[in-house]
C-alpha cells in the first residue's frame, strides 16, 4: 500500500533571468503531497508574488486547506527576489509589478502627500516593466517549470498590494493567460483604464476572480494617497456592473484587518472561491 504524505515538500530554491532584464528572480516551488507517489498526475499551479515574502504563508494556508479537502492538491510557485539581498532586492518588486503607464498615488491630493513623505513615484517610471513581467510568468517560466513539473493547464495568479494590482493588471492585459485570480488589497488607475477600454470590445470575461480588501487600510494615510481601497473597489464594482457571463467574482471588506494581517484571510477564502468547481462533491472531513 503506498503512503500519500500528508504535507507538502519545497523545492530548492533556484533562479531565471527574464528576457530584457538585467537581474535574475528567485523561483521557489512547493509541490502537492501526493506528487511523489502519483507519478502520472498532473496539477493546477496557483502563482504567488513577492516570492520569499509571500510564498511560505501562501504554502501554509494551501496546505492547511488541502488537509482539509477544502481545494484540490496545487503547486504553488514563487516568484521575486532573493530575501538575502535586502530591501534594495525587495525594492526591484516596483519594477516588476506595475506596467508602464501605471498610476500609483491619486494625481493632485495623494501623490502630493506621498511626495511630502518621500516617496516620488515619478522616479520609478522609466524603470517599470510589468508587461515584460507578465510575459515572462506565462511565456518563459511556464514553459520551463512545465518541463521539470507535472503541471496541469489550469493556473491561478494570487498577489497582494502591488501583486494584487499586477494581478488585476493580468487579468486585462491578457486575458486568458491565467483562468483564476485572487487579488489583494491592490490596483492603479491604469487597471481602471484597461477594464474600461476592455469593454468596448468584449461582452464577456471567462474568469473566476476573489478580491479582498481590509478595512483598515482606510485608516492608514499613505493607502488612502494610493487610493487602495476606493480603485479596488471601483474596479470590482464596475466587473459586477458589466454583467459578464463567464465571470465568477466574490468580493469581501474584511473588518478589524490591516494591510498585513488581512493576508492569510484572502489567500484562504481566495482558494476556495476560484476552486469552487473543483472541489464540488468533495468529501471533507469531519474535525
Amino acid at each position: 500500500m503506498t503512503t500519500i504524505p500528508y504535507a507538502m515538500s519545497w523545492e530548492e530554491p533556484a533562479s531565471a533571468r527574464a528576457r530584457g532584464y538585467d537581474y535574475d528572480h528567485e523561483i521557489l516551488v512547493a509541490l502537492p503531497p501526493s506528487y511523489h507517489v502519483s507519478p502520472d498526475r498532473h496539477y493546477p499551479v496557483l502563482w504567488s508574488m513577492d516570492g520569499a515574502m509571500a510564498f511560505a504563508v501562501t504554502s501554509g494556508v494551501v496546505n492547511l486547506y488541502t488537509v482539509g479537502k477544502r481545494i484540490p492538491e496545487i503547486i504553488v510557485v514563487g516568484v521575486g527576489h532573493k530575501s538575502r539581498h535586502g530591501m534594495l532586492g525587495f525594492a526591484h518588486r516596483t519594477f516588476d509589478l506595475f506596467p508602464p503607464g501605471s498610476v500609483w498615488s491619486e494625481p493632485g491630493l495623494g501623490s502630493e502627500y506621498m511626495k511630502e513623505m518621500g516617496f516620488d513615484f515619478d522616479m520609478s517610471l522609466p524603470f517599470l516593466k510589468g508587461d515584460m513581467f507578465l510575459d515572462f510568468l506565462v511565456d518563459q517560466l511556464r514553459a520551463s517549470l512545465g518541463e521539470k513539473y507535472r503541471m496541469a493547464d489550469d493556473h491561478t495568479l494570487w498577489g497582494h498590494s502591488a501583486g494584487g494590482g499586477f494581478a488585476s493588471y493580468a487579468l486585462l492585459a491578457r486575458p486568458g493567460a491565467f483562468g483564476r485570480f485572487i487579488i489583494g488589497s491592490g490596483t492603479n488607475g491604469l487597471t481602471i483604464d484597461l477594464e474600461a477600454e476592455y469593454a468596448k470590445d468584449h461582452d464577456d470575461l471567462p474568469a473566476k476572480v476573489f478580491i479582498g480588501m481590509a478595512d483598515g487600510e482606510i485608516n492608514h494615510a499613505p493607502l488612502c494617497a494610493q487610493r487602495l481601497i476606493s480603485r479596488t473597489t471601483l474596479l470590482a464594482e464596475n466587473l459586477r456592473l458589466r454583467g459578464y457571463p463567464s465571470l465568477d467574482l466574490r468580493t469581501r471588506l474584511y473588518t478589524d484587518r490591516d494591510h498585513f494581517t488581512v493576508m492569510p484571510l484572502i489567500i484562504g477564502d481566495g482558494l476556495q472561491h476560484v476552486y469552487a468547481d473543483v472541489i464540488e462533491g468533495l468529501e471533507k472531513p469531519n474535525w
